[in-house]
């Protein structure tokens, strides 16, 4: 491998990149030499260079470490699969290293490949070469996923390197990746002054690089900042922003960024960098994103042309029928979509419509869902939602459940109305909702949320807050201009309305009575 080229980092990224590669986690205690490798989190928004960042790291490790191997963890084999495939070529240019070409012979690594024979290996070889990141001499990096666990149990990593951590929930941090890290103790030694007989900063290292958590599962991440106060010199916490990074972006990136991300809320969030907050004590008590949300996951089927897996869902059947919840509004019309697993009841999707050209929202919104879902199999959808868009306004021939089904029906989907025609009031759905989230009762399937499709859904869920006298659901985010209605109580209206029509029947007690069903 050659090194001569040019390495661009900015500030951020250099300290990172010091700080980690310097450290002296390891320690000498009665002539005996500890090692317990280095903990670091680069914590930045979009566009902050994180994901260079740590291609950076996986080139410096080629070099300092030969032959060890190195796990590269995401949530999902594709998310992995993205970042090597379109960023790692640049990147490991800057350190004078480029893939290998079978033709010419010449090269230093391979992706998803096996590589050629007098290449060597690694002191732990990987049985598949199908995910994976080889270099000529050895050290490799084998990419595991947290949708596919049973890939990584029993793994020995030198190295651990996380993207997008804050995804990933903190029990299969600590009871699968974390495990990982315990290969080749004592081989890769410190080669600086003073430090004979302990281990080299890179060795035993686990490093995640992430964006701020939008689901409280997340906040796990924040732990290394708070280590980091009682263990300096183990753990290093880093945030940045994409302002850090203006020297390699193009100069209207900011603003560019705050028309794509659409409202002020994930602008601050995904470019500025700024962490959520949320209301202490909501109406839904009872949700756990620990228990009730899932990461999306796929099923994969290798592609030897494409040299990567082809994805598809694992959580949403084409075969069988879906389920769906609507709520109307004059300038925010959504829809959730469900499907029932019998032991599980999923929200697999959220679709919403602020404006529509030409037609209401209500069939744009019909629309964009018919065009979304139509290799769907089995065209069957149930509907639930507002009973208040069954009445129709003056002016007006059809009502929005009109309107939609209207389009669907066009779109080749036969619709099954299941629309309540009445609710309870929401202390009573309060007591409901929160009765089903708490899963007690077996007869029930156990409510579980799409973590990326329905993050919107979530932050709705987890900031709509209750009045404590009445147990109502206080509203007052749907007349708040400056909040994206995504965020407000609309979606967690939806959630209402077909939990409450599926299986209020099952949530029994006593003191309230609503069409057979008694409510405590």
């Amino acid at each position: 491998m050659s090194k001569e080229a040019i390495i661009r980092l900015n500030p951020k990224q250099l300290l990172f990149h010091q700080t980690v590669t310097a450290n002296q986690a390891d320690y000498l205690k009665e002539g005996v030499g500890y090692q317990g490798g280095f903990r670091a989190t680069f914590q930045g928004g979009r566009g902050s260079g994180k994901s260079r960042t740590l291609i950076h790291l996986l080139a410096e490790s080629a070099f300092q470490l030969p032959r060890a191997k190195a796990g590269l963890a995401g949530l999902t084999f594709r998310q992995v699969q993205d970042i090597i495939l379109s960023q790692s070529s640049s990147v490991f240019e800057e350190h004078g290293l480029h893939e290998y070409n079978s033709k010419t012979g010449f090269g230093h690594y391979v992706i998803n490949r096996r590589p050629p024979e007098h290449w060597k290996s690694a002191w732990n070889t990987i049985r598949t070469y199908d995910n994976s990141l080889v270099f000529a001499n050895g050290y490799t990096v084998q990419f595991v996923s947290a949708d596919r666990p049973e890939t990584i149990r029993g793994a020995n990593f030198d190295q651990l390197l996380i993207d997008e951590s804050a995804t990933i929930k903190e029990e299969f941090y600590n009871k699968v990746l974390r495990p990982t890290v315990r290969a080749n103790k004592h081989i890769y030694k410190d080669a600086r002054p003073g430090r004979k007989g302990l281990n080299h900063p890179l060795h035993w290292l686990i490093a995640d690089f992430t964006s701020v958590p939008w689901t409280p599962q997340g906040n796990w991440i924040f732990k290394t900042e708070e280590l980091q106060k009682e263990k300096p010199g183990r753990y290093y916490f880093q945030e940045a922003t994409a302002y850090d990074n203006l020297e390699f972006l193009p100069g209207s990136f900011i603003e560019d960024q705050r028309e794509a991300c659409g409202d002020e809320l994930t602008f601050n969030m995904e470019i500025l960098n700024q962490r959520l907050t949320r209301v202490g004590s909501g109406f839904y008590h009872s949700l756990d994103t620990a228990r009730h949300v899932y990461p999306q996951s796929f099923s994969y089927e290798y592609d030897d042309l494409k040299r990567l897996y082809v994805h598809r869902r694992t959580d949403y059947d084409p075969n069988a029928p879906i389920e769906s919840s609507w709520d109307f509004n004059a300038e925010f019309t959504s829809m959730l979509v469900c499907q029932d697993a019998r032991s599980e009841y999923r929200f697999i999707d959220v679709l919403f419509v602020k404006t529509a050209k030409d037609t209401s929202m209500v069939e744009k919104l019909a629309a964009d869902f018919a065009d979304k879902y139509k290799d769907h199999k089995r065209k069957v959808i149930h509907i639930y939602g507002d009973n208040g868009a069954n009445k129709k306004d003056a002016g007006r021939n059809k009502t929005y459940f009109e309107l939609l089904k209207a389009v669907l029906k066009k779109a080749g989907w036969t619709v099954v109305d299941q629309v309540q025609s009445a609710y309870p009031a929401y202390h009573v759905r309060y007591r409901v909702i929160n009765g089903l989230l708490q899963e007690t009762n077996i007869r029930l399937p156990k409510i579980r949320i799409n973590e990326t499709a329905c993050k919107s859904l979530l932050i709705s869920l987890q900031s709509a807050p209750i009045d404590g006298t009445t147990f109502e659901k206080i509203k007052l985010s749907e007349r708040n201009k400056a909040l994206p209605q995504e965020y407000a109580t609309h979606l967690s209206d939806c959630f209402d309305y077909i939990l409450f029509k599926k299986f209020s029947a099952y949530v029994t007690g006593s003191g309230v009575r609503t069409g057979g069903i008694v409510i405590r």
